[in-house]
Order: C-alpha cells, then sequence, then structure tokens
C-alpha cells in the first residue's frame, strides 16, 4: 500500500504542509528540503490524489491549449514544444481544436474552465473578433496566455513574432529578385498577424518606391491549399499582371504554385512566391518554397514558460504583471525565389 502525504510528512519529521509545497515547488521551501522529499516519495512510489490535491491547493495539474488548425503543421511544432516543457514540469496538456471557429474556440474554453484547468495557452481563431470569452478565462483567475494569433488589447500574457518585419523581409526579398509587381494573398481582416504581415508587404513597397495596388490584395479567410488556389485563378482571370506574390501562409502560397503549374507558369522565372510559417512541407516540394520562419517550436516552449512564470508568482500572492515576448523571424530562401535578378 502506498503511503500517505501525512504518512511521509511523518517519516521525514515535517508538516503536511511542507511537504506538499515541496512537491510543487513553492518559493518559500529550501532546496535541501525539496530534494529530500523529492527523493523520498520516489522512493517509496507515492502517487498524488489528483481530487485530494485539487481540494487542497486548487491546482489540478492540467492546462488546455486550443489551437485553431491541427492539421497545420507550424501549429503542430507550437504543440510540441508546449508538451515538452509541460512534461518537464509535470502538467497534463488538453487539446482543443477550434477549427478556426469563434464559437468552436468560444465552446472549448468554457469546457475548460468547467474542468477547472491550471491555465488555457491557445491561438485565435481566424474569425474571432469578440473577446468576451477570453475575459471570462480572466475574471476567473485562470491563466491565459496567446500565442501567434492573438488580440492586442487583451490583459494577459502574449508570445508572438515580428509580423511586421517579417513580412517587410519576405516583400523585400522579391524586389531584390528583380520583382515589380508584387501581389499579396493576406489574411483575414481580424487577426493582428494577418494585419502586421499586410502593413510590412505595404511598408517594404513604400521603402523600394514602389507604388501600392490595391487590386493586388486578395484575402484569405482560412490560410488553405484551396483558398491559395482559388485566390491565384481569381488573380490571373482579372489579367492582373504579377511577378511576384507573398503569401500569409505557406498553405496559401502551395495552393497558388499548383494553380500556376497548372497555367504552364514558371514559378520563379515568371513569378516568384514566398510563404510564411515554414511549414515541413514546403522544403519537399517542387519547386521548394520560400517562406518565413516563425520558430513554432520555440514559440510553444516561451508560451508554456510564461505560464509557469506566472504559476510562480501566483504561489507567492503577488500581484500578476503580464509579459510580451516577440521573437524575430528568418527568412528561408529556396527555390520559388531563385529567380536571377
Amino acid at each position: 500500500m502506498r503511503p500517505s502525504l501525512k504518512q511521509i510528512a511523518n517519516a521525514l519529521n515535517l508538516s503536511t504542509a511542507a511537504v506538499s509545497k515541496a512537491l510543487n515547488d513553492y518559493p518559500d521551501i529550501s532546496l535541501a528540503t525539496k530534494k529530500i522529499v523529492k527523493s523520498y516519495v520516489k522512493k517509496v512510489g507515492y502517487k498524488a490524489n489528483i481530487q485530494a490535491t485539487y481540494l487542497r491547493t486548487q491546482k489540478t495539474m492540467t492546462i488546455g491549449v486550443i489551437l485553431p488548425d491541427i492539421t497545420n503543421h507550424f501549429f503542430l511544432e507550437i504543440l510540441k514544444g508546449i508538451m515538452t516543457q509541460a512534461n518537464k514540469n509535470k502538467y497534463t496538456i488538453i487539446l482543443g481544436h477550434s477549427k478556426e471557429s469563434e464559437a468552436e474556440e468560444k465552446k472549448l474554453i468554457y469546457q475548460f474552465l468547467q474542468q477547472k484547468v491550471d491555465g488555457i495557452l491557445m491561438s485565435l481563431a481566424q474569425d474571432t473578433s469578440r473577446f468576451e470569452h477570453l475575459n471570462k478565462v480572466i475574471n476567473n483567475k485562470t491563466i491565459l496566455v496567446l500565442f501567434d494569433k492573438l488580440a492586442r488589447t487583451i490583459n494577459c500574457s502574449k508570445v508572438f513574432v515580428d509580423d511586421k518585419k517579417g513580412g517587410f523581409k519576405a516583400t523585400q526579398h522579391l524586389i531584390k529578385k528583380g520583382c515589380t509587381k508584387i501581389a499579396h494573398f493576406r489574411g483575414d481582416l481580424n487577426p493582428q498577424n494577418s494585419i502586421d504581415r499586410y502593413l510590412g508587404y505595404r511598408e517594404a513597397l513604400s521603402f523600394h518606391e514602389i507604388k501600392f495596388d490595391p487590386n493586388k490584395v486578395l484575402i484569405s479567410r482560412k490560410g488553405s491549399v484551396k483558398e491559395g488556389y482559388l485566390l491565384a485563378k481569381k488573380l490571373y482571370e482579372s489579367g492582373i499582371k504579377i511577378d511576384g506574390l507573398f503569401c500569409v501562409t505557406d498553405m496559401v502560397a502551395l495552393g497558388a504554385i499548383r494553380f500556376f503549374k497548372e497555367r504552364k507558369i514558371n514559378v520563379p522565372n515568371d513569378i516568384c512566391v514566398i510563404g510564411f510559417s515554414k511549414t515541413m512541407v514546403g522544403k519537399f516540394v517542387n519547386p521548394s518554397l520560400s517562406t518565413v520562419d516563425q520558430k513554432a517550436s520555440k514559440m510553444g516552449k516561451m508560451a508554456m514558460k510564461l505560464f509557469l512564470s506566472e504559476e510562480k508568482i501566483l504561489k507567492t500572492e503577488k500581484r500578476l504583471e503580464n509579459q510580451s515576448l516577440q521573437l524575430n523571424t528568418k527568412l528561408i530562401k529556396r527555390e520559388s525565389t531563385s529567380k536571377v535578378s
């Protein structure tokens, strides 16, 4: 029979509270005591009673993670980063898939709150435009960390890349390859990352004194391969001539390239194409896809670290200070933009 927390405390001549705090890494317990307690519980095979632990600590050691698209390699890499840090700290991940739907996102949040998760880490759905459900998480005193697609007005910690700079890099790369008629398949009007990538595109054109043409900007609401194909078809049938294309995601870029291939339009000699996100498939298609690396795995690790930082602050009963971490992007040059300038 496995020992109880009280029996462990008696064996080590400590209080039950001290043993519990040592196991949960409270800052007011010395490292030496933590080491003794953890070594002993490992030796005797102690396993915490989850229900009893929650009643005592108000913690379930579970975190809800909401991804907008689990078929996208970029988000799976973020999940991998989150889970790496969660496993190290003995947290269980509950995964939710919003399917790029605000309504589904709300359902998942209410479900996670009912399950009394210790925190929610999430990237917003493409069509999320109202944030009452996010404020409900904060008002419930549940830790909320947003990553990638986020709302700057929400008072919580966030991890994101410099999307504006990334959009500038992508567009400037096309310009340096000799492109002067550059189209942009941007994301929907709501997500901040979509807005910032578009602003980076505009800024690069202005910096290089290339006139902006709104007819060369089309909106991708789902960020899918199919949508990229249809947008390229729409642009082609409009008669607008382009020699460069910057897409809000790699998936959109791959769809556009597929259409260009069907029309015998050579990429990159006729049109240079660049995406955003560095998804795995972009490396293996022909031509391989130039892209902007968002450091997906690192983003996931940092989101989890922000949660752990906030959780530690809450243990000391200090006022919570939200943090915003901005990661740098990296330009990945491949065959889809290898045109000689």
